[in-house]
């Protein structure tokens, strides 16, 4: 059987035309520019958003945001005949799987925020270990097969493969997704001050979006245009990872919200509440700021002063032996 005989056979990477369609890349080149500008407005977010290098959330984010620029440039080199060979494909290979695997991750890490059932979390990032495993390795050596000068015998697997890969990847963050959403709905319909409302139809309509973008690039996909595919990938997965600084500053705000009649809140670098498998408690530590902000709150003074009276009251070497007025003068000290 050759690739012709398969439909929709004509978005392999061995059988795309040489001529091509002028439609097509226009289409390529902008999609693939406005996922370089995304990418490079995401890095520079990573490093000026986050006060604190470190833990999975920021890695992956940050991984996932640069391999958008390798992933397009090996399509680029390969779409328009500039440097069609083997490392323009293992170039785009690996920036793909840091890409994808990399978002996956980014949904697990930020899944820390609102589900605290390590049940959940260990079966997550289980299924994403295993999906990565049965999916990239097959899908890689098929696609590099494709572009060899045996690409007979590897084209028609890599063009039924393709699919397959594509639509468990999108199911998969659709899970992560939908955890996602119902964990942070429930958390927030019982905080008992504020309104909630805008923060709760805002991430609906995110994860909403988030999975419209992978039902557009399985549509395209299937419809045989794998050039406007794959850069179309690459501006979705661009798009997706700006759509976390959209709603994730403003959930962090709502879950570690406190004192909501007098307006005082709990700081929202995100480096401090996302990713919390560092933290055995799995709560956000606070900064020295939000500590000295809490401490002087009058209530909390006069709080503090009540619980010190209580504690000398209680004691009995103070009971015993100080009388009313030494007790009074003790406090003052």
């Amino acid at each position: 059987m050759s690739s012709s005989d398969i439909s929709g056979s004509n978005y392999g990477l061995a059988a795309r035309s040489s001529t091509g369609n002028i439609a097509e890349r226009t289409a390529v080149a902008c999609l693939t520019a406005i996922a370089w500008y995304n990418a490079l407005e995401l890095i520079v977010l990573c490093f000026t958003t986050f006060k604190r290098y470190g833990g999975c959330y920021f890695w992956c984010l940050l991984i996932s945001s640069i391999s958008i620029i390798p992933f397009g440039l090996g399509y680029l080199l390969i779409i328009f005949d500039v440097y069609d060979s083997y490392f323009s494909v293992a170039m785009e290979l690996i920036a793909w799987i840091c890409m994808v695997t990399g978002q996956s991750l980014v949904l697990w890490s930020r899944l820390h925020l609102v589900v605290h059932s390590p049940t959940v979390l260990r079966w997550t990032l289980a299924m994403i270990i295993v999906d990565a495993i049965i999916f990239h390795i097959p899908a890689s050596v098929l696609e590099l097969g494709s572009h060899s000068n045996k690409a007979d015998l590897f084209t028609p697997g890599f063009n039924i493969f393709e699919r397959i890969q594509l639509i468990a990847f999108s199911v998969q963050e659709a899970i992560l997704s939908m955890i996602y959403s119902w964990e942070a709905v429930r958390l927030l319909n019982l905080r008992p001050r504020g309104n909630y409302r805008g923060t709760l139809v805002q991430l609906l309509v995110v994860n909403l979006a988030m999975i419209c973008m992978d039902a557009a690039i399985i549509g395209v996909q299937y419809s045989g245009l794998f050039d406007v595919h794959v850069t179309l990938k690459a501006f979705a997965y661009s798009v997706k990872l700006k759509l976390e600084y959209a709603i994730l500053g403003k959930l962090v705000d709502a879950t570690t919200q406190k004192f909501g009649s007098s307006g005082v809140s709990a700081p929202t670098d995100l480096s401090d509440f996302v990713d919390l498998s560092h933290n055995p408690n799995n709560q956000p530590p606070a900064d020295s700021d939000s500590q000295a902000r809490i401490w002087d709150d009058p209530e909390n003074i006069a709080l503090q002063q009540t619980r010190g009276s209580s504690k000398l009251s209680s004691d009995p070497r103070v009971s015993e032996t100080a009388t009313p007025d030494s007790n009074r003068s003790v406090l003052r000290s």
